[in-house]
């Protein structure tokens, strides 16, 4: 998988609440814990989304050594409540899964729809 061993990373557009184009991006972090996109390729996504009619509206990004659940610094460093977080598990059976933050909580959004 592209970015190991560290964190691989991009943005979701979205368009009626679906997603209708991935941006793979590099890891400005260089880590196998935490992900950062790096500003002029969130600024060419944003970009590119907008001149479609779309919006970024996600973040995909894997835990090499870990599960598709959201850790603890995912949710310190998320910032955006609307956004659909999709995280892609390494350890073990690979395995994808999506989440939503509301204020207080932590959503699994259902991917077989």
């Amino acid at each position: 998988m592209a970015g190991l061993p560290n964190e691989a990373c991009g943005l979701l557009a979205m368009h009626g609440g679906r997603v209708v184009k991935a941006y793979p991006t590099g890891n400005s972090d260089a880590s196998a814990v935490s992900y950062t996109v790096p500003v002029q390729e969130h600024y060419q996504a944003l970009t590119d989304a907008e001149s479609n009619g779309w919006r970024l509206g996600g973040v995909f990004h894997s835990h090499p050594r870990g599960s598709a659940r959201m850790s603890s610094m995912d949710l310190e460093r998320a910032v955006e409540t609307d956004w659909v977080y999709l995280v892609v598990g390494l350890e073990g059976e690979p395995e994808i899964r999506a989440w939503s933050l509301g204020r207080h909580d932590v959503h699994e959004i259902d991917l077989s729809s």
